[in-house]
């Protein structure tokens, strides 16, 4: 009872206090079936049959978003914005924050005894002591001491006014994701600086390890972390980690100069290997593969995607080292014949170029995000396993292949590397002008991708439905407006909306605008397949031509 008055509405107790135990109760089972388990176990479901209905009416009435919470902590948090989101792979009900520094003056007397109270205590040039403030704010009095720079924080869903940890650094954020094998103890960032550093919830708010640049690390910016050997099927560990032991699984890093680097998690004095791609880099996504096979999909400033995969040794040298191939150069004119400079043409001539570069070229500007498509069981398969219809080109044929993109160029583009085609299968303009922002797949419909955009709405796509226009509307789904507790905000201004993460189990969302980090409840049709979405994927996209099975 206290939990939905902290959560401010009975909406929230499915979110977060029936959340570790919903896969216990069978949400598709008759109310006769409910009757029959006996007077208390039935009354619980029975409730939680009618809350589910009321769901579902919700649903039908107004949207694919009926629930919002917030959670911020403006003490900390005021004159940041958040940089990246994570959820915790072991405990669903914690999700991780990466702040910037604080932008502008701030007030002191806000925030206690702010920074120049931890001079003294520089992180960056002195060694951890047992001294240091703890990580938990269950534990500490002392909550105030946090650096004007870098915060990383991991929220709890039941407590969405304050976070349950809170980690900081001399240097803004940009990247912060759970140990792979010692997660939630354990927390990665990716700092403005170049560094990768690592923070103990046993120890206190300040990094016990950090690489460094002479070691062959970064000495520019990240614009890019994540965890090879986390993806794979049946990779998910003990203690809560993203995947398997410490030897399966690698750390990969991205900076602006066009340098990836891989890391052992338990090792950050030097990279195990080094990978230069010739271009500015802005993002990074994990490409899906077999066991030790999963590789690295990167954007850059200039519109171009280049890949980065372990060779295979077939080609009679035997290397097995990872090289970096070029997807598309980007830059105007770039997809038609591999190269950024055109000769001039006609006016005739370069309107209809131009028409066609706007219909089918990549990103006339800096890539914000890609995304590939994670690997989900397949209903349709024996025993649930992954689909596989063979690869091409590093990528699987078929929906599984698929990749999107989105630009400052206000589009997001759908590409299939696996068929060869050089440019974009479509794209998709955003009809507000807006920049979009962050893009990421639905981790259990294979269909459905979401996009988080400027103007502060969140746009769904369902592939298997229509191919142009998003199943949420063309205008998106403004998330400052959706009912906090069942009711609207009076008055909310629309923020600027730049990350975006699903829960694993397809069934929250997680958005960050400024320094509130949005974790919103998901419609069943969201979540749910129905029949042979990657199926009818693939027959949309043949049907018009864009790919030949």
């Amino acid at each position: 009872e206290s939990l939905y008055g902290v959560l401010g509405g009975s909406g929230w107790g499915d979110f977060s206090a029936d959340y570790a135990r919903e896969e216990e109760w069978d949400d598709e089972g008759d109310d006769e079936d409910d009757l029959a388990d006996g007077a208390a176990g039935g009354g619980r479901r029975r409730r939680r049959k009618k809350r589910s209905k009321g769901k579902e009416e919700a649903y039908q009435a107004g949207g694919f978003f009926t629930a919002r919470a917030t959670y911020e902590f403006p003490k900390f948090t005021r004159g940041r914005n958040i940089t990246d989101i994570e959820w915790c792979p072991g405990h669903k009900e914690w999700i991780l924050a990466s702040y910037n520094a604080v932008s502008g003056p701030r007030n002191l007397d806000e925030a206690g005894a702010g920074a120049a109270s931890l001079a003294p205590h520089d992180p960056s040039t002195r060694h951890i002591s047992p001294k240091d403030p703890s990580s938990s704010f269950l534990q500490s009095a002392s909550s105030s001491a946090i650096l004007p720079e870098g915060l990383v924080a991991i929220y709890n869903l039941s407590m969405p006014h304050r976070p349950e940890h809170a980690f900081c650094a001399g240097c803004p954020i940009l990247h912060a994701r759970f140990h792979p094998s010692e997660g939630p103890k354990l927390v990665l960032g990716g700092a403005a600086s170049g560094q990768v550093l690592v923070w103990d919830a046993r120890v206190g708010r300040y990094p016990v390890q950090r690489s460094g640049a002479a070691g062959g690390g970064h000495d520019c910016e990240l614009v890019g972390m994540g965890v090879l050997g986390a993806s794979a099927p049946g990779a998910g560990g003990a203690g809560g980690g993203a995947g398997g032991g410490v030897s399966a699984s690698e750390l990969v890093t991205a900076s602006s100069d066009g340098l990836v680097c891989y890391w052992s998690p338990s090792n950050l004095r030097e990279p195990a290997e080094r990978v230069k791609v010739d271009a500015n880099l802005s993002c990074l996504s994990i490409l899906p593969g077999d066991g030790g096979d999963e590789g690295v999909v990167c954007g850059d400033e200039r519109g171009g995607l280049h890949a980065i995969r372990k060779g295979t040794g077939r080609d009679g040298s035997g290397s097995t080292k990872r090289t970096a191939r070029t997807l598309h150069p980007g830059g105007v004119g770039a997809g038609a014949g591999g190269q950024g400079d055109v000769p001039p043409l006609a006016d005739e001539d370069a309107d209809a170029a131009a028409l066609d570069e706007s219909e089918e070229g990549g990103h006339y500007g800096m890539v914000t995000a890609v995304a590939v498509r994670p690997p989900i069981a397949s209903s349709h398969s024996p025993r649930g396993e992954v689909a596989t219809g063979g690869s091409s080109r590093g990528f699987p044929r078929g929906a599984a292949g698929l990749m999107v993109t989105t630009g400052v160029d206000w589009s997001t583009k759908l590409w299939a590397p696996a068929y060869g085609c050089e440019r974009p299968l479509t794209s998709f303009l955003s009809g507000s002008y807006d920049c979009v922002c962050d893009v990421q797949w639905s981790p259990v419909h294979p269909s459905v991708f979401s996009t988080a955009s400027s103007d502060g709405t969140v746009h769904v796509w369902n592939l298997a439905s229509s191919l142009d226009q998003p199943v949420s509307g063309a205008e998106g789904v403004p998330v400052d407006r959706l009912p906090v507790g069942g009711t609207v905000e009076a008055g909310a201004a629309p923020g600027g909306l730049n990350r975006l993460r699903w829960s694993s189990d397809g069934r929250r969302m997680a958005v960050a605008s400024g320094d509130r980090l949005h974790v919103l409840g998901v419609g069943e049709e969201l979540w749910k397949c129905r029949g042979d979405e990657e199926g009818k994927v693939v027959h949309n996209l043949v049907s018009r031509g864009l790919i030949q099975e």
